[in-house]
């Protein structure tokens, strides 16, 4: 059988995405990532930095109408807000600050057919003005085969993103040109193998799943209708995998002290968690140190996260700078 014509193809953006301090403070705000770097600029500034620095997840799960363009082309036959996500793995060149100008490239690397839809690979490439790496970002969705059900379409945020005026990529004269970034990354002292970190609990109502649908873009009604959950296959409303992931994160931040010393993210995900109409969901979060590499200079935690005693996570690990 021929591969899907979208294989292999890159999908670049023709605009940028420019980073703002206040969709910083909103983003850090939804994934519950309170380090003082994403809210005090003289912190950001003491750490070498030209802005506040946005959490982990920040560039993979913040999309615009540009991007989401982007990735309804890339995704051929789908529509991004009805996918779901298997896999996230976050490779962190330099942390993302405010200011930066974003651009993506995505590459759609492998689609294959399953019962109930297929599965699709993507790398998404994200640099900066200068073309530098900022991320690279590998991502596994199951697109489902039916349709959504009339009842559920009209739940859905419009699809407005094809009547938008099409970018056109800027001027080289108008591109301005990156602040240097001394001290890219912080590291972490005293880590050692085994090290457990104390457990965290967070907290979701549906209120939460809204504020970070209208902070991410991820606007798939399953985070916050039943009726689009249960046409999913699910019990009912389920959080996005990225919040859980950015909890995750903001976990790291805590834990560690810092919130720009992580090298590369990696989370499975196992079960969604299910937030209830009537009572918040918990979610437990844990974390140990697997190894520590004094050649290369890097650690590995190991995460776990559960909700009502289910693994949320498959499997979910953080290399990150060590010393």
């Amino acid at each position: 059988m021929s591969p899907h014509p979208t294989v292999g193809r890159s999908f670049p953006g023709l605009d940028h995405y420019e980073v703002g301090r206040e969709q910083v403070r909103d983003f850090a705000r939804a994934v519950q990532d309170f380090h003082p770097a994403h809210w005090d600029d003289a912190t950001a500034v003491a750490l070498g930095h030209p802005g506040l620095v946005a959490p982990i997840t920040f560039a993979s799960a913040v999309g615009s109408l540009a991007q989401r363009s982007q990735m309804r082309d890339a995704l051929d036959g789908y529509n991004p807000a009805h996918l779901l996500q298997v896999d996230q793995d976050i490779h962190c060149h330099r942390p993302v600050v405010a200011g930066d100008r974003l651009t993506r490239e995505i590459i759609v690397d492998s689609r294959r057919s399953t019962p109930s839809g297929e599965l699709i690979a993507v790398t998404t490439v994200i640099r900066d003005e200068t073309a530098n790496l900022v991320q690279t970002v590998h991502t596994t969705l199951a697109g489902r085969a039916q349709d959504l059900a009339p009842t559920v379409d009209t739940l859905a945020m419009l699809d407005l993103g094809a009547a938008a005026p099409a970018a056109k990529p800027a001027a080289p004269q108008n591109v301005r040109s990156s602040p240097p970034m001394k001290g890219a990354c912080s590291a972490v002292p005293d880590l050692t193998v085994g090290r457990e970190f104390p457990q965290r609990v967070f907290r979701l109502s549906r209120g939460e799943l809204v504020y970070y649908a209208g902070v991410s873009g991820d606007v798939n009604p399953i985070h916050w209708s039943d009726e689009a959950a249960r046409h999913a296959g699910l019990r009912g409303v389920t959080a996005h995998g990225m919040l859980t992931m950015g909890l995750g994160a903001a976990c790291l931040s805590e834990w560690l002290g810092a919130a720009d010393c992580v090298a590369s993210y990696y989370v499975r995900f196992a079960s969604p968690v299910l937030t209830h109409a009537h009572r918040m969901a918990e979610i437990t979060f844990g974390g140990t140190v697997r190894s520590v590499d004094g050649a290369t200079g890097r650690a590995v935690i190991s995460l776990t996260a559960h909700c009502d005693d289910v693994a949320v996570f498959a499997g979910a690990s953080a290399t990150v700078y060590a010393r």
